[in-house]
């Protein structure tokens, strides 16, 4: 970084180089979004007490660079399990790797350049279902007492809205708070975390709000056309995928 009192651009531009080194380090490592607080409230002590922004960017972006360095090190030195010369994986890594490959089939929707993946990766499989799955189910249901004009299948294609972007507008309605809370900087994160696992817990909610009752219709009119129960099969099924996918068979509501 050249010496010399930095343009506000400027600081900005390294500002951001910060964030999204810190944004591959957490997500590529495993560490803790707190690591990038620790940075922004750095920041700001600097500004109030008049530090020299440039040393003090200088040094950060050294110090960040070099934590990512360490980690590709460490990487490096893990000896090989295969015949192949692959570097071995200890069970933690294989558990992660394949808990990431499942969701990633899922379209991306970018909420938000620093949203969760996985958030992401649930909007992308909430928007496919809504687009592409329940109007199959909406056919195959419109001459049983869960047509979509039924209050219980209103209420849940109300819910599904909420839950899942459009075209026009990817963010969802129930992630606007979380929108905003990452816009701000410095961000709370323990106010990201409490908006993340909520909207997991509504999808959670939703998910098995129509899983159960696909399955009780499914009990209740064997009279279905071969047509009609095709279309409601190919739906519980993708929805037990998602479930299963994102690891919600067990976020259900409680028993009234």
């Amino acid at each position: 970084m050249a010496a010399g009192k930095l343009s506000r651009a400027e600081v900005e531009h390294a500002i951001e180089k910060i964030l999204k080194k810190y944004d591959e380090y957490i997500y590529r490592f495993f560490k803790s979004p707190r690591l990038k607080t620790a940075f922004e409230e750095r920041y700001f002590s600097a500004v109030r007490n008049g530090l020299d922004l440039s040393r003090f960017l200088a040094i950060e972006i050294g110090v960040i660079e070099e934590l990512i360095k360490k980690e590709e090190e460490n990487l490096q030195r893990q000896p090989p399990a295969r015949s192949d010369g692959a570097p071995k994986k200890d069970f933690a890594d294989r558990v992660l790797e394949k808990l990431r490959e499942r969701i990633e089939k899922y379209p991306d929707v970018r909420v938000h350049k620093d949203a969760n993946p996985e958030i992401r990766r649930l909007v992308g499989a909430l928007t496919r279902l809504d687009r592409d799955y329940l109007p199959e189910l909406h056919d195959a249901l419109k001459n049983t007492n869960y047509s979509f004009n039924s209050q219980v299948m209103l209420n849940l294609d109300s819910q599904v809205r909420s839950l899942c972007g459009s075209s026009s507008e990817p963010v969802p309605q129930r992630l606007t708070r979380y929108v905003t809370l990452l816009n701000v900087f410095p961000r709370d994160y323990k106010a990201i975390d409490r908006e993340e696992k909520a909207f997991i817990l509504e999808s959670s909610f939703f998910l098995h709000d129509l899983l159960d009752i696909l399955v009780q219709v499914r009990s209740d009119y064997g009279t279905l056309g071969e047509r009609e129960r095709r279309k409601l099969d190919t739906v519980v099924g993708r929805v037990e995928m998602i479930i299963e996918d994102f690891r919600l068979r067990d976020f259900k509501r409680r028993s009234t």
